[in-house]
Formats: structure tokens, C-alpha cells, sequence
């Protein structure tokens, strides 16, 4: 017998149902309002790594985002928030984040971005130290995520 696509079993599994009582048309609605510049929540089924995304690009069938933390690029199904990928992330919350976590998350998308294009003209190019760190700002608004992504799922 034929396995089915791993998105499709990851769809399955996790996505089936909603814990939160919620029915199915709304995460699906919730799907579709993505927009381009979006920041959302994801998690893989198997770990508990975090997946801090903006969206970059929404297309009818097909969301592209970069994980902020760490500037890779990955592609989830519109319809089912689930990554195209053999270890999938799923979209599990599109919550709005207040306006100052936000705009911090953004600087921080920003600084790991600029840093990516400084180690493409030089790979030996490192960010200096002092701006390596996370400032106060920055540690507060990656716990408030946390939270706040696990308060408001999808």
C-alpha cells in the first residue's frame, strides 16, 4: 500500500482536528488571510523549535516565508499551513502581534539579513559582537511570542 506525501500525513495528524474546539473553515480562513509582510507562527511535528515566520511572498496556492531567527526560507500549502518539506513546519498561529513586537521582530529580521548579505560579499565577515547580542527589546519580544503564539493557535 502507498504512503501518502509526508505533508499530507502531517496534515492528517495534526490538522484533522483543532484542539481548540474551533472548526476546520476557520484555520483555513485564517490560511488565506496571510498577506505579504505577515509575521506567524509555526512548529514541526516532531520537536519544539520555534518558527518565527515572515511571510515574503502569497501566492494562491503557496506561502513563502523567512524564519526570522535564523533567515531560512520555507515554503508551506495555502489551503493546509504545512510546509513542502520532508520534516514539515505547521502553521499553527496568524495571530497579529502588538505594534512594538512587531516592529522588533522586523529589526531583528532585518539585522540577521544584513548580516546574510555581508557573509555573501565576504565569508569571512562576522557581526561584531556588541551587535551579535540581543538587545533588551529583542529577548523581550521572543518571549513574549512564545507565549503569546501559544495562547492564540489556529
Amino acid at each position: 500500500m502507498a504512503m501518502a506525501p509526508p505533508s499530507v500525513r502531517v496534515l492528517a495528524r495534526y490538522c484533522s482536528h483543532n484542539d481548540t474546539g474551533r472548526p476546520m473553515a476557520q484555520r483555513s480562513v485564517a490560511l488565506k488571510n496571510i498577506a505579504d509582510g505577515d509575521i506567524f507562527h509555526g512548529r514541526p511535528p516532531k520537536g519544539t523549535a520555534s518558527f518565527i515566520c515572515l511571510a515574503l511572498q502569497v501566492r494562491e496556492r503557496t506561502i513563502f516565508a523567512r524564519r526570522i531567527t535564523t533567515q531560512s526560507v520555507h515554503e508551506f500549502d495555502r489551503t493546509t499551513g504545512v510546509e513542502v518539506d520532508s520534516n514539515p513546519v505547521v502553521i499553527n498561529s496568524v495571530a497579529p502581534l502588538p505594534a512594538d513586537i512587531r516592529e522588533i521582530l522586523l529589526g531583528l529580521d532585518r539585522k540577521y539579513r544584513e548580516a546574510e548579505y555581508r557573509r555573501a560579499e565576504d565569508p569571512d565577515w562576522r557581526l561584531p559582537e556588541d551587535e551579535a547580542k540581543l538587545t533588551k527589546d529583542e529577548i523581550r519580544a521572543l518571549l513574549f511570542v512564545g507565549k503569546f503564539y501559544e495562547e492564540n493557535p489556529i
